[in-house]
């Protein structure tokens, strides 16, 4: 027996494990859902991500990226087509199309795909989210079974692909034994790797932890200057700045005139947390953000956050995440304005 055969295969029921079940050699894809990405008019941040993950754990991993729509249902047929033989992965991942826009069809495409859901994954997959953010309950994601192999729904955030990494760490190689019908793989065994595993600390964890100097909602213009200002300190060698400035296009649409933001009633207090959350993750860090709310031109700044560290990849790394976690996490909604008098309202990836 080749060893893609004997990675495909089912065991029989009766054979046991002796050692703990492994994920060396098995195929795992990750499916990129974003019309941007596919594009090539928004990087894919999320994708590294997994792949990174995954080929840690020992497997061999590619990584697929499709438009949100139609294209979804025909992908996932595509990679699954071979889940009943040898020829299908072990996991399919999807990143993206699970929230509530008209063309968030990644779930009902996974539903039309898996044979026997899962629903307990996806459950825990939102109250992992749910630690950190109150959107995470927007997420319609789908888990389950086809054949040998296993299909999950992650959002399209990094944050949302950090939580969901943790939570199928610890059972990958369970699932995997099972989709292979291997019986006695470590019903007694405890999982030994931890949510900080998956995710490797930084350098100077161990430093106290960040500060967060400013955190506010308002509709007065933000100047990078003040804010930049307000985090420098004689002990920080690095002090890295972040302006998002409304551009004029958008999705691919040119003809951008201007934005208006809209904030949920909870939005002040979910961003205060959102950054105090990423400033406990970068210890020795001074953090100042603000974010905009009313009508805005373009070349305004919507967004502003500064991060002062002893160090540039500190610093980098903290302003990037505080700018990951609250485009993520604040319920904050943008009305796009167009030259041609038409309007179309955004909301935050689900």
């Amino acid at each position: 027996m080749s060893e893609r055969e004997h990675v495909g295969a089912k065991r029989p029921p009766h054979q046991h494990e002796d050692s703990d079940f492994h994920l060396e050699g098995r195929r795992a894809v990750v499916v990129i859902v974003s019309t941007s990405a596919a594009n090539g008019t928004a990087e894919d941040r999320c994708g590294p991500l997994l792949r990174s993950w995954l080929e840690r754990r020992g497997m061999t991993v590619s990584v697929r990226t499709v438009p949100d729509g139609p294209q979804v249902l025909s992908l996932l047929r595509e990679l699954t087509a071979g889940s009943h033989g040898v020829d299908g992965p072990r996991f399919v991942i999807t990143s993206g199309g699970t929230g509530l826009n008209s063309d968030d069809v990644t779930p009902e495409a996974t539903a039309q795909v898996v044979e026997r859901e899962a629903p307990g994954m996806m459950h825990a997959l939102w109250a992992k989210g749910l630690e950190k953010t109150p959107t995470a309950v927007m997420s319609r994601g789908v888990a389950g079974q086809v054949g040998c192999t296993f299909v999950v729904n992650l959002p399209g955030s990094r944050g949302g692909v950090k939580d969901g990494m943790a939570v199928l760490d610890p059972l990958l190689d369970h699932i995997s034994a099972q989709l292979e019908d291997v019986h006695g793989h470590g019903e007694d065994r405890s999982v030994t790797r931890t949510a900080d595993e998956v995710v490797p600390a930084q350098p100077g964890d161990d430093a106290p932890a960040g500060l967060v100097l400013h955190a506010e909602l308002t509709e007065d213009p933000l100047d990078p200057g003040t804010a930049r200002r307000a985090v420098a300190d004689p002990s920080c060698g690095a002090v890295v700045g972040f302006s998002g400035v409304i551009r004029d296009h958008d999705g691919g649409r040119t003809g951008v005139t201007g934005l208006e933001y809209t904030a949920h009633p909870s939005a002040h207090e979910v961003l205060c947390d959102v950054v105090a959350r990423a400033a406990a993750d970068h210890p020795g860090t001074r953090v100042w953000a603000a974010h905009r709310t009313g009508a805005l031109a373009v070349g305004d700044s919507a967004l502003e956050v500064a991060v002062a560290a002893a160090h540039r990849r500190e610093a980098f790394a903290a302003c990037a995440d505080v700018v990951d976690r609250i485009k993520e996490a604040v319920p904050i909604w943008k009305r796009e304005a167009f030259r041609d008098g038409g309007h179309a309202w955004v909301g935050l990836d689900a």
